[in-house]
């Protein structure tokens, strides 16, 4: 399934994360942990694609996020645990996301798997759109992350910022995506 995924999200110190989550505590509609196992190519990079494979509550999805106007493109395809060893394996997988790939001259047999990321994640459905409150693991590093999912632009920028002000945060950009992240303590 495609969609356009529209998120703003900052770090976060572990004292203001911790304060936001006591804040938010009765609002929590989900807890739960996930790994993210990033796949790489140079050309990937390139055309500023991201592929993944997300691990959540026993289930994996292969995700495939591709620049926007405003947000980013993200497919999602439910795969089993074999998909996800065939992948790792280079091993040939007929998908959507695969064909999109291959027409990019990007194939299974070329991609650099290995690197992960782990997150702790609670879930805040509010009116605007679900805020995220994560606490992430990769490579001897340890981050906390504010992610609030949005439908609408516009709406949901100022529905962050109204968010942050009784933390005195400022939203300018967002950070550094989890990817980027990771990669960078290699």
């Amino acid at each position: 399934m495609e969609h356009l995924e529209i998120e703003f999200k900052m770090l976060l110190g572990e004292t203001i994360f911790k304060k936001i989550l006591l804040d938010y505590q009765n609002q929590i509609k989900d807890s739960y942990e996930q790994t993210n196992y990033y796949l790489f190519h140079p050309l990937l990079a390139k055309n500023r694609y991201t592929l993944r494979i997300r691990e959540k509550k026993g289930r994996f999805e292969l995700t495939l996020k591709r620049p926007a106007e405003i947000g980013t493109n993200e497919l999602n395809i439910d795969i089993d645990k074999d998909i996800k060893e065939a992948i790792f394996n280079h091993q040939e997988v007929e998908n959507e996301i695969f064909d999109i790939l291959k027409e990019k001259g990007i194939y299974i047999k070329d991609l650099v798997c290995g690197y992960y990321l782990k997150t702790i994640r609670h879930d805040i459905i509010l009116p605007e759109g679900v805020l995220s409150l994560d606490e992430n693991d990769y490579n001897q590093h340890h981050d906390y992350e504010i992610e609030f999912e949005v439908n609408d632009y516009h709406q949901g920028i100022l529905a962050f910022q109204t968010l942050l002000q009784p933390y005195h945060l400022k939203y300018e950009r967002n950070c550094a995506s989890k990817t980027r992240r990771m990669l960078s303590t290699l």
